[in-house]
């Protein structure tokens, strides 16, 4: 099936309202719970759909993985400071913002990607000590990792949970049981979104994240979906600024 790209435009804009009503929500007035809502609705589309951008275009539209995290890391470095800032918290004891999560299951989306490619030239590498060996190593690690970052283990292995996702709707035919096995590939991000929030907040924000997502994958297969193409300078500037304006509104409104 040829990579369709029509959706992509459409939840840039959605995860980017979604993150800035999340952050002004809980932030810009820190304390005021009467706003707290749009945090737990609307701002819980946010992680789902920059998870499946960044293992959409690590699958299908990126050539160098490594330049790709690296743009990633930088932006979540510059970010960081203000981060911090906006949480109220030393920068030496602040958890790691979301970029870094992002860069991490990028990671963990080009080691699966490999073992795909691997297991084209040998079908039986998935038997293989190599794979097992590979595999442990990195749920190890990406537990480690987990530890540090914004929405931990579980948004670190949600990004890998969406590339094997596309990847099978990459490869679904038009018979039911393949189209079945695609809608099967979906309950792994199902059930990763059931530890994606803070206690307290439901889930259901999560679960309809999915559902967008679905939609709009199914959207751009019959019709193009409506587009304003999202201005790529302000894509990689957008996280940074917004937590800057955010941080400094909520200082001024103290």
């Amino acid at each position: 099936m040829p990579i369709n790209n029509l959706w992509i435009p459409l939840a840039q804009w959605l995860a980017v309202i979604s993150m800035t009503a999340d952050h002004s929500a809980r932030y810009l007035v820190p304390g005021l719970p009467d706003y707290y809502w749009v945090a737990g609705t609307l701002g819980r589309l946010a992680f789902p759909f920059f998870a499946a951008l960044v293992a959409w275009h690590a699958l299908f539209n990126s050539r160098h993985l490594g330049r790709y995290s690296l743009r990633i890391l930088m932006i979540g470095l510059i970010a960081q400071p203000v981060y911090a800032w906006m949480l109220q918290e030393p920068l030496s004891s602040a958890t790691l913002n979301v970029c870094f999560t992002l860069a991490g299951g990028l990671g963990l989306t080009g080691l699966l990607k490999a073992a795909l490619q691997l297991q084209q030239q040998d079908s039986r590498f998935f038997y293989s000590y190599r794979f097992f060996f590979g595999l442990t190593l990195a749920l190890i690690c990406t537990w480690l990792i987990g530890h540090w970052v914004d929405y931990g283990l579980t948004g670190l292995l949600l990004i890998p949970a969406f590339a094997g996702l596309f990847y099978c709707y990459q490869q679904r035919l038009n018979s039911t049981t393949s189209y079945l096995q695609w809608l099967a590939s979906w309950s792994l991000p199902g059930f990763l979104a059931l530890g994606l929030n803070p206690p307290g907040i439901p889930t259901y924000s999560s679960y309809f994240a999915l559902l967008l997502l679905l939609g709009l994958l199914g959207l751009s297969q019959f019709r193009r979906p409506w587009q304003l193409p999202f201005p790529r300078w302000l894509w990689l500037s957008w996280y940074p600024l917004h937590l800057l304006v955010i941080a400094a509104s909520a200082r001024l409104l103290a």
